[in-house]
């Protein structure tokens, strides 16, 4: 503490010695560059900015002290810190000494040290100058206030001189230290909360802390009483439970007679000195002041963070859809707060968000933790495990929970009440944020997939041919599930399965068409829609390389004509949703399926002999026109029956349509797909063959002249005449039907069963 000759040289007639002020109120001040890593300037002015005692500490600008008594009047004036130059911040706070008003400041590196911290510094060293006027002026006089200012300064000493609760709680605890270091015992700071109970809020030792001490005490317990021990009250009259120590010190903290917290110093072997006791209750009473003092400051910070921080995480909350952002903002806050808390997201789905959060996905019955977790996501109520120091926050919105924030603290520390509502808080922004986003993204899918029935329901009812269709709704579904293959399976009557054109390649092959057997049967036989996630895991499916599956049956009148299959090779890519929407695009479609196959059917019937569904005669003329405005040339082939009137006479007229029909068969099988045949009437058939030379035309007709005697049955001939055509002759269809016609004649009168040519 001071030294007596130093007082001697600094008062003089009971007036206080100002230049010295400074060397007695901080005494032993290395801490503090310890504590900052910087080196400063610590001055008492007065209100025109004179500095009349300084303390250097690591500083050696001297020559910027003439400058900083300049710029001090207008500091004190601002009452806010002033830099003033590039690298050096100065700011002052007020104190009264010997009924004057004067000023303690500090100058430092604005790039080592921040404002908070030279705030808090400022307070202790207020608080100390004050005390030590105070002595100065007591004349060498062992007061009760003389000993009240060795305990203060000694309290901001072993806290570097820093205002800061929680470092004048180590202080405390290192005081503490000083006394009862032999013995097994634990200091724990408590705080009024609700007017009605105290709350842990402090322990000074992780190795006997136990989850006893973490009951709350009743205020009506001790009010009435300065100090309680176990003298005083029996342990379960303090306490709502039993505690394992030998005895206890409680010491109420009053501020101008209001209770606002207690420290409570319990021994777990045996009692100390009563002379240790005492001491150290005088030391608390000493320092309750500054204490308090610091107590407050905290406090007010703490709830202006708190407010900053809220007000940080609602406004990114209520500017943003981004999931991950708001989650990494509530993680911030967290930190802020309390930065050296683990904090890991445990949520109930893989929503996107950045890597380097510390997200996990919710895992049931594993570990020991499993059980919190769960009930905090079950119940919706924050779950806290004081042996391990946890907390588990569920992530509520207003329709559910979507996770659970897991806080990890040290064991040292114990949550307060109106700290866990700030966690409380955070995690339902967090909750909203995540329940947001997904209405949100299911109001976007809504959006789309309305979007999508729309725009399928406007392209199914634009009249389009059936592969069209079929085109158009498998680069649909591809584009909007991710598929990879997709396939409109019509069912016939005979059991087979007919891929219909647009379908992807996968479908056509052979050995598809057989391994789809197997789920074909499932639809026909239940005419509902399957959703397979993985269908390694189900024995009942198999389809090469793929895991995932959604089959969707196409019913029409309540009649099943086939069936949508959607594939992918991962296992469980497609979402429920997906297959809702499957469901709901092929239950609009159906019909325009449907209508596509019966109009294309009509449309074929309308062009189509009945009896060989060949093309009418009509039809032929039509594509033979087109193809003289369009080919090079062509040549036009005219059949007739030999003898067909024997075959009706004979046989009877079914028999001769079955002839027509044989040879029909025989025609399409020997011809191009580009060639036309048509029925041209009776038993007379024609072929119309675009872009081919009459050498050709002759070969094809005598492959089908032999092919016909070869396979009817009862065995027929037939005659043909060919005619041809090119641009250069001015080609007219009822010329080239003319030659043809002749040529067919000149083949029955040499012989029949032969092929003339006429060019």
């Amino acid at each position: 503490m001071v030294v007596d000759n130093m007082k001697d040289r600094i008062i003089t007639e009971n007036k206080i010695d100002f230049s010295k002020l400074l060397h007695v109120a901080l005494q032993e001040e290395s801490g503090i560059r310890e504590e900052l890593n910087t080196p400063i300037l610590i001055f008492v002015c007065n209100e025109e900015g004179k500095i009349l005692s300084k303390k250097e500490i690591g500083f050696h600008q001297a020559a910027t002290h003439h400058q900083l008594s300049i710029m001090l009047p207008t500091v004190i004036e601002k009452q806010h810190p002033i830099y003033y130059d590039k690298e050096d911040i100065v700011t002052v706070v007020s104190v009264s000494i010997a009924r004057e008003n004067l000023y303690v400041g500090v100058l430092a590196n604005k790039c080592k040290v921040t404002e908070r911290e030279l705030r808090l510094l400022l307070t202790g060293i207020k608080q100390s100058v004050q005390l030590a006027a105070k002595e100065i002026s007591h004349n060498h006089e062992e007061s009760k206030e003389i000993q009240q200012y060795k305990h203060v300064v000694s309290l901001l000493q072993r806290a570097n001189f820093t205002m800061e609760f929680s470092r004048l709680q180590q202080s405390i605890k290192q005081a503490a230290e000083g006394l009862f270091g032999d013995q097994k015992w634990e200091l724990l700071f408590y705080q009024l909360e609700n007017d009605k109970l105290f709350v842990p809020i402090f322990s000074s030792t992780k190795e006997y802390r136990s989850t006893d001490h973490t009951y709350v005490i009743k205020k009506e317990k001790i009010e009435q009483y300065q100090i309680v021990t176990e003298k005083t009250y029996r342990h379960e009259d303090v306490f709502e439970a039993e505690h394992q120590f030998a005895s206890f010190v409680c010491i109420p903290l009053h501020h101008q007679g209001e209770l606002y917290g207690l420290i409570l110093l319990c021994f777990h072997d045996h009692s100390p000195p009563q002379e240790h006791i005492t001491n150290f209750i005088a030391f608390i009473h000493d320092v309750a002041v500054l204490l308090h003092h610091a107590w407050l400051n905290e406090i007010k910070e703490i709830e202006q963070k708190r407010r900053q921080l809220l007000l940080s995480v609602t406004k990114k909350f209520h500017s943003s859809m981004d999931v991950s952002e708001i989650l990494e903002e509530i993680i911030y806050a967290l930190g802020e707060m309390y930065p050296n808390f683990d904090v890991t997201l445990l949520l109930s789905r893989e929503w996107e968000v950045k890597q380097n959060l510390p997200v996990k996905q919710i895992q049931y019955g594993v570990g020991i933790s499993s059980g919190m977790v769960e009930n905090a996501f079950l119940t919706g109520k924050i779950q806290i495990d004081d042996n391990n120091g946890v907390v588990y926050a569920p992530l509520r919105g207003k329709q559910g929970v979507y996770g659970v924030m897991e806080i990890t603290t040290n064991a040292s520390f114990i949550l307060p009440y109106h700290e866990v509502d700030f966690v409380e808080m955070l995690a339902d922004v967090g909750g909203n944020a995540l329940e947001n986003a997904e209405l949100y993204q299911q109001s976007r899918n809504l959006i789309n997939d309305l979007q999508l029935i729309n725009q399928t329901s406007h392209q199914l009812n634009s009249n389009l041919r059936l592969t069209e269709t079929i085109n158009f709704m498998t680069n649909q579904i591809l584009s909007s599930f991710l598929a990879e293959e997709v396939g409109f399976i019509m069912f016939h009557p005979n059991g087979e399965l007919a891929v219909l054109e647009g379908s992807t390649s996968y479908y056509f092959d052979e050995s598809s068409q057989a391994e789809m057997m197997r789920i074909s049967e499932k639809v026909k036989r239940e005419k509902d829609a399957l959703f397979i996630g993985d269908m390694e895991a189900d024995d009942q499916y198999s389809l090469s390389m793929f895991r995932s599956m959604l089959a969707v049956p196409m019913i029409q009148s309540g009649e099943l004509k086939g069936m949508v299959l959607v594939l992918h090779r991962k296992p469980y890519h497609f979402t429920f949703e997906n297959f809702k929407l499957l469901q709901s695009l092929i239950h609009h479609s159906t019909l325009a399926f449907t209508n596509s196959m019966l109009r294309e059917e009509l449309e074929k019937l309308v062009v189509t002999d009945y009896l060989t569904k060949l093309y009418s005669r009509s039809y032929l003329d039509e594509k033979v026109q087109e193809s003289m405005n369009r080919d090079a040339n062509g040549c036009f082939v005219l059949l007739d029956i030999d003898n067909f009137k024997r075959i009706n006479d004979t046989f009877g007229h079914q028999v001769g349509d079955d002839i027509i029909i044989q040879v029909a068969n025989v025609m399409k099988k020997n011809i191009r797909e580009d060639d036309i045949a048509a029925r041209w009437g009776g038993e007379e058939l024609a072929v119309y063959l675009p872009n081919v030379q009459p050498d050709a035309a002759e070969m094809a007709g005598e492959r089908i002249v032999q092919a016909v005697s070869r396979e009817t049955s009862p065995r027929v001939t037939v005659s043909c005449g060919i005619s041809y055509w090119k641009q250069e002759g001015e080609p007219s269809l009822n010329s080239l039907v003319k030659l043809a016609d002749e040529a067919l004649y000149e083949a029955k009168m040499n012989g029949k069963n032969k092929v003339v040519i006429r060019k």
